[in-house]
């Protein structure tokens, strides 16, 4: 029995020398490198390099950037080449962004003795594990894509989002990125909303506009005598206000009523300036009639005495 528990206490002590001789050779593995200058000058070497890459990339970026915005500069003659400039060349310069810096990323690691090639292997296998949970990522990219090179809306455009029938925001697009959008609501919001998200879409900014007001005028007014008139004075009104590209007109009577006629006027305008055009029409209009003496129409008063008919 004595005998017994002497040996276990001996492979114990086996044990505990093998532990400690392999923490050894561990600390001195990572000691000994320390007490060599050869590993010094290595050391600076490689953080030499690596702010020569980063420099270099940083070099390269600058320069792409800026032919990017050259290239770019002769769509700027126009309001919608301007926009779509703006929007390809943010998009362009983040592409060459990613991959230059991937580029310095994968040289450096190699330089330190690093896979490459393993650690894509690596990385495909676990894009492979989180593929079924990365799906929604993958699927704003692919929606981001379509919406910039079929150019349903550009940067600066005034656009509403809905989903399914459901409206989800409406402003105007601050910039579109491969997986999301950022939409400066018309309330103050800053909005970052997925692509894949975006199902249904109106742009308000593509074409022109029509701005349409109706203007009650009294039954006992002349009506073509109010027409020409108002013919007139909307004439003048196209070179004044540059929201309007051509003259308003008077399309004729919209309905009558019990003690007026309702005038239609419609206007073209810029893209996304319908209803600032309509409320320069109303204002412009209510001040012309005040100033012909043009009558609007007064509500009939009637007297009810509570008593029912016979």
């Amino acid at each position: 029995m004595v005998k017994y528990i002497f040996v276990v206490k001996g492979q114990e002590d086996d044990h505990l020398n093998t532990f400690w001789n392999t923490l050894q050779g561990v600390f001195n593995s990572l000691i000994e490198p320390l007490t060599k200058p050869d590993t010094y000058a290595d050391i600076l070497n490689k953080l030499i390099m690596i702010v020569i890459y980063v420099v270099v990339a940083i070099i390269i970026i600058n320069l792409v950037n800026k032919s990017i915005d050259q290239f770019f500069k002769l769509q700027n003659r126009n309001p919608h080449g301007r926009k779509r400039s703006v929007t390809l060349t943010a998009l362009l310069k983040n592409v060459v962004r990613y991959v230059v810096w991937f580029i310095v990323l994968t040289t450096i690691l190699g330089k330190f003795g690093i896979s490459v090639t393993g650690l894509l292997a690596g990385a495909g296998v676990v894009g492979l594990a989180i593929g079924f949970g990365a799906q929604t990522i993958v699927k704003d990219i692919i929606t981001g894509f379509f919406i910039i090179f079929e150019n349903q809306f550009d940067v600066g455009d005034y656009v509403k989002i809905n989903l399914n029938g459901t409206p989800i925001t409406e402003g105007t697009v601050q910039s579109i990125g491969l997986r999301s959008t950022r939409i400066h609501a018309y309330t103050g919001e800053l909005v970052v909303l997925p692509n894949s998200v975006m199902s249904e879409i109106t742009n308000f900014s593509i074409s022109n506009g029509k701005a349409l007001i109706e203007v009650p005028i009294a039954m006992d007014e002349d009506v073509d005598k109010v027409e020409s008139k108002l013919k007139e004075f909307l004439d003048t009104l196209h070179s004044s206000y540059y929201v309007f590209v051509s003259k308003p007109e008077i399309l004729g009577i919209e309905d009558l009523t019990g003690n007026a006629y309702i005038l239609k006027i419609a206007a073209e305008t810029t893209p996304n300036n319908a209803v600032p055009g309509s409320r320069i029409l109303r204002k412009e209009v209510a001040n012309f009639l005040n100033q012909e003496g043009i009558k609007s129409p007064v509500p009939i008063m009637m007297q009810f005495d509570g008593q029912k008919p016979q």
